[in-house]
Formats: structure tokens, sequence, C-alpha cells
């Protein structure tokens, strides 16, 4: 009898892990074709790139962070104004756009340089968010004809070591990387974005803010209490899905923002707007000073906000910065275009 019971237990846990399997199988494969859909690959002479474009009017290349991918430069689009175009790429090592041999920023911004080639756009605005920031700051000091302005929002300026999987475990970090494990953890923590939003949530901000007990609590009312935060948090959640086709670029940001910085940010010369959260958790506020003390033409909005900037009650704040920037920066572009 008991043997009866234990056999069919064991195939009863079979049959769930198998079902389960099978579940996280379909979710990932609908989800990379979504992604696929939303995007095309372009050539360059140094490689092939991912990326989309929405929206109409001057060029905004938007540098996602990690994990991330185009969908979350995407998130981007409409907050500038009526007179800009979203250009989101995957970075290297994030969904379609190989690794290869473009490891470092110096080697990213090489690429994005040959990206802007192949798809005409001569001098946009760049915008670097969380570690998409040493790629923009490279490419506005590597590149000052090719950058009209810039934009940092919660970005890495300076040598941060920051480990979400590359522990240095040899044992730990393999398993941990894992396709399979990956995309379980995706797997399970996109069921609770679905089904217990709010939870996940309250969970992130744990996570991104520096913030605790009742300040913390407040700051996570206020989002869950306004519509369009609740739906802003819940838009981003998305862009590190799944896990497993951002890993080789996440690793490979943990790599080398350990031996930042790698360019003298003062001889960036086009205007900067820097935008960071007090209490960001991820990101610490000296990322933004640092950067800020370094640059000659800078403007620093400073929000009540955590790793996610443009969330809270400070993001009519943020939205209006960059609204402003954009316009002074088109503004000073066509001036000079047109006294040449």
């Amino acid at each position: 009898m008991r043997r009866n019971l234990r056999r069919s237990i064991r195939i009863g846990a079979g049959l769930l892990l198998c079902a389960a399997g099978g579940a996280f199988w379909r979710w990932k494969r609908g989800r990379l074709a979504e992604l696929s859909a939303g995007s095309e690959l372009v050539e360059t002479d140094r490689g092939v790139v991912e990326v989309a474009r929405r929206g109409s009017g001057y060029p905004v290349l938007v540098l996602h962070g990690a994990p991330g991918g185009y969908d979350q430069g995407l998130l981007l689009d409409g907050v500038f104004g009526d007179n800009a175009e979203v250009i989101a790429p995957s970075r290297p090592g994030f969904l379609r756009t190989p690794l290869d041999d473009h490891r470092s920023f110096e080697d990213q911004a090489a690429l994005l340089v040959a990206l802007l080639d192949a798809i005409d756009v001569e001098r946009p605005i760049v915008v670097g968010i969380s570690c998409g920031g040493p790629v923009a700051l490279q490419l506005a000091a590597d590149y000052p004809e090719r950058v009209a302005g810039l934009v940092l929002g919660s970005a890495i300026t300076t040598e941060i070591d920051d480990r979400m999987y590359d522990t240095g475990n040899p044992i730990l970090d393999p398993l941990l990387t894992s396709t399979p494990v990956l995309d379980i953890r995706s797997g399970l923590l996109a069921f609770l974005h679905r089904f217990m939003p709010d939870r996940f949530i309250e969970n992130m901000h744990a996570e991104f803010s520096t913030l605790e007990g009742k300040d913390l609590e407040t700051y996570v009312e206020y989002i869950l209490t306004h519509p369009a935060q609740h739906r802003r948090d819940l838009d981003f959640v998305p862009t590190i899905f799944p896990a497993s086709a951002r890993i080789d670029g996440t690793l490979n940001d943990e790599r080398w923002c350990r031996e930042l910085p790698v360019v003298d940010y003062k001889t960036i010369e086009c205007p900067v707007l820097v935008f960071h959260g007090e209490f960001d958790a991820a990101v610490p506020i000296s990322h933004a000073e640092f950067v800020v003390e370094a640059l000659p033409d800078v403007e620093f909005v400073r929000v009540d906000a955590d790793h996610l900037a443009g969330v809270g009650p400070d993001a009519d704040r943020v939205q209006r910065a960059l609204q402003s920037f954009v316009e002074s920066t088109i503004e000073q572009v066509e001036s000079t275009t047109t006294r040449q």
C-alpha cells in the first residue's frame, strides 16, 4: 500500500514537472516571437544590430540597461514629446544582437555609429539608462560629431561591482546562468507579475530602493494608487524577461562596469541632462554626482525616486525636464545648421 502510494506520488510529481516545463517553454516561445515581431535586424559594417523605431521627428537613440533589450528602450516612446523619434537598439548580448567581439564599451560605441550610418541617422540625442550609461558616455566622448545631446538616467558612471550572476563561484555561477534555471525563474516572476502585480511591485521597489519601513510603504502606496505610475511599473517588468535571452549582455556589463570610468568625461562637449533618484539602491546617486562634477555643460535633476527614476511622485518633473532638454537641443542643432 505504502509502496503504491509513494509510486503514485512520484508519478504525480513527474507529471507536474513535465506540465510546468511545457508551460515555461510555451511562455518563452511566445515571448520571443512577440519580441522578434517588434523589431528588425540591421546589417552594419561591424555586424548585426536589432533595432526598433517609433514615432517621427528628431532622432533619439535610447540605450537600455541590464537585463534589457530594445523593448526597454521603447518604454520612453512618447516621453520626449511629439517631435522625436525613438530609436531603440538591443545592445550586444541582448535579445537578437549577438555579443561577438563587441564586449567593451568602446567596441559597442563603434557598433552604434555603424548602426547610425546604416539607418542614415547623422546626429541623434543619445540616452543612456542604467547600464546603458557607460556606452552613451563612450559614444559622446569618442564620436562628438555624432551626438547632439546626452541624457543619463539612473546611469552607471563609475566603478560598480554589483553582481547579479557573476559572483565568482565556479559551481553556482554556471547553474544560475543556465538556460533552464533562467527560464524557470523568469517564468515564475512573469506569473507573479501577471497574477499578483501589486505584490510584485512591492518586492521590486524593496530591491531598488534604499527606503525602509514606513517610508518604503508610503512610496509604494503612492505608486499602487496612481494608475499611470502603476502602469509604468508593470510595463517595465517584461523588458527583463526571458533572462536567458539577455544573459550574455548582462554578464558582459557586470564585467566591464567594474572598470569604469574608461573615458575622460571632461572631454564631452555636448549639452547633458542627468536625472537620478535620491534613494536609488541599484545605482547610488553618487554616480550622478560623480559625472556632474566632471561634465562641463550639464543640468542635474534630483528626484524623489529609486532606480526607476521615471516612476513616483516626481515622474512628471522628469518628463518635463526630458522634453525641455530635447526641445532646446533640437533648437541648438537647427540654429547651428542655419549658421553653417
